[in-house]
């Protein structure tokens, strides 16, 4: 997590090279994102971001999430989501791939999705703190149900590559974003309680997605 963009500002080569010698997974705002890409655009810099990791999760506040990883090109997945615009043209059109390291690929793929903030946002934000670790709880939550599902069932077909995430990056998404809802809704980093399997009334659409 890369924490503030003004440590961030103050020397993004140095930023750089670090990422790329010792980092894997990325989690950032569109701020930190900026200051270390030179990028506005949070779906541009998680994409210059990939030049350094595997995976990128980057939180853009009220435009909502974006995520952006490798894929091996024979096991693409396309969306059912309607395709989205953006500087990358078609940008999610690979979304419902699951997410790979660079150097298990063979082949590798730039993969991206994007999901807008949970039922709008909270009605009401009195600070975001936890939000994005929240998010980056979710990631690693996934990846450790992967790594947890392979040492059990290591002939399982959901392991015929060597995948870094257990779900889509679609879902990913999904789940990353509905817990920094919570963190945001409740006004406090720390969750008090765990999130529903599944939720009543008019959320039942945004599982059905």
């Amino acid at each position: 997590t890369l924490g503030t963009k003004f440590v961030i500002a103050d020397n993004p080569q140095w930023w750089q090279a670090f990422l790329k010698e010792n980092v894997s997974i990325l989690a950032m705002n569109e701020e930190e994102a900026e200051a270390l890409t030179g990028e506005n655009d949070p779906l541009l810099a998680a994409d210059k971001a990939l030049d350094w990791v595997d995976l990128v999760l980057c939180t853009a506040g009220p435009i909502g999430l974006y995520m952006a990883g490798f894929t091996e090109e024979e096991a693409k997945r396309k969306t059912q989501h309607p395709l989205l615009p953006g500087a990358i043209a078609e940008f999610n059109q690979y979304e419902f791939s699951r997410a790979m390291r660079h150097k298990d690929c063979t082949n590798p793929l730039r993969v991206y999705s994007h999901i807008a903030p949970y039922m709008g946002g909270p009605e009401k934000i009195m600070n975001t703190n936890g939000a994005g670790d929240g998010a980056l709880a979710a990631l690693l939550h996934d990846i450790t149900a992967n790594s947890y599902h392979r040492s059990n069932v290591p002939n399982s077909s959901k392991h015929k590559f060597t995948w870094l995430t257990y779900s889509s990056l679609a879902q990913v998404c999904k789940y990353a974003n509905r817990v920094s809802y919570q963190v945001l809704n409740q006004h406090s980093p720390r969750l008090t309680r765990g999130l529903p399997e599944r939720e009543d009334s008019l959320e039942e659409s945004y599982w059905d997605r």
